[in-house]
């Protein structure tokens, strides 16, 4: 099992820099020819820079880490002309339905204000749809053109991916098995017989089967946060507070509905008719205890931990479950088909992209050719 392979071509793409000299102030790349103009290159690199501010907003703010972002954003591109390319030779093509469809769901990023309050006016989503375009220096139809090149490749894609054939043997789908099992139990012992790859590639799967068979509880619940920063005498007022509301839900004066819309800092419960499922073992060790042991449908005394106080009844237990190797076959095969597909169609596509005459142009990535010996 192999986990090596990546669409992000860093050795594709040191080899297209080795062939650069050409400069082009509109262009940033050329591939077989075609142009990869520097705008949809910016455009490109602001999305993945305003991807990185959500999950990291110190990273973007090194100019080495932006310069890795560019390069992730040629990378990307190069590929896409790449695929595109082979999508107009195998007569694969987007019809524009799709594509003007395409159009409309990203004019709905646009329908929200700076107060995070939906637009409902069209023609003010319109307006500002039109001044990100004229923002980045992009016109509609060459935003067409991308969306319809990126299309193409995702088609071009799915055709290569439909065409992999996949072979796998029963004592390959048992090892996985065990070693699935391993992971779910934590044994480490059991996993010293897998390779480092082994075990990456079966975590993802270990991870789903065990939120699937995880002894679980239903809970409603109040929530009083009590941060560090919180004054000793809020956080007394908040335990006061706690013991009122579990007595009045004891007292079936209110219901947990209202009560978590009236009292509490976690409203997320409302979404789903007041409760939450939790799996034993991710919440801290006291509460985890109290609900699994917990008399079900009986409102317990406030339970302080250290993010904050919880009032809460358990509705409902369901006990750990253990999958036979025959209740998680097909599941393995799925799995295992799906990254065999995947990696084969990588591995054609670095070949794809490495057969183009690809000419990077941007400055910052263009590297000198090394001086022939003396």
């Amino acid at each position: 099992m192999n986990r090596k392979a990546n669409l992000v071509f860093c050795a594709v793409f040191m080899a297209a820099l080795a062939g650069c000299g050409v400069n082009n102030s509109n262009t940033a790349a050329l591939v077989n020819g075609a142009k990869i103009e520097k705008k949809t290159y910016e455009a490109t690199l602001e999305n993945l820079v305003a991807r990185q501010k959500q999950m990291n907003t110190n990273f973007v703010d090194n100019e080495q880490n932006r310069l890795v972002l560019g390069r992730m954003a040629l990378e990307q591109l190069i590929t896409n002309e790449v695929l595109a390319q082979e999508a107009a030779k195998a007569n694969i093509n987007a019809d524009e339905k799709t594509i003007d469809a395409n159009i409309q769901n990203l004019k709905q990023r646009f329908a929200f204000g700076q107060d995070g309050q939906r637009i409902t006016d069209e023609a003010q989503i319109d307006k500002n749809f039109q001044e990100k375009l004229k923002k980045d220096g992009i016109s509609l139809q060459q935003l067409k053109n991308n969306i319809h090149k990126e299309l193409n490749a995702q088609l071009f894609l799915n055709d290569l991916s439909s065409k992999q054939k996949v072979e796998l043997k029963e004592d390959t789908l048992q090892q996985f098995y065990k070693g699935t099992m391993a992971l779910v139990a934590n044994d480490q012992k059991a996993l010293q017989s897998f390779s480092k790859d082994d075990v990456a590639l079966m975590t993802p799967f270990a991870v789903e089967v065990q939120k699937n068979t995880a002894a679980r509880a239903t809970v409603s619940a109040i929530f009083l946060a009590t941060p560090k920063s919180l004054a000793k005498e809020k956080v007394q007022e908040k335990q006061k507070s706690a013991q009122k509301i579990a007595q009045e839900l004891k007292d079936k004066k209110i219901t947990f509905v209202d009560a978590i819309q009236k009292y509490s800092d976690d409203k997320a419960a409302l979404r789903t008719n007041g409760e939450q499922t939790v799996l034993k073992g991710t919440l801290p060790a006291g509460l985890d205890k109290k609900i699994f042991e917990a008399q079900l449908n009986k409102v317990l005394d406030p339970i302080t931990e250290q993010d904050g106080i919880y009032v809460l009844r358990v509705n409902q237990r369901q006990a750990k479950k253990v999958l036979s190797y025959e209740q998680l076959r097909n599941d393995i095969i799925k799995y295992l088909a799906a990254f065999q597909i995947k990696y084969k169609v990588q591995q054609q596509v670095k070949d794809l992209v490495l057969k183009a005459n690809v000419k990077v142009l941007l400055p910052q990535y263009q590297v000198n050719k090394p001086e022939k010996a003396k």
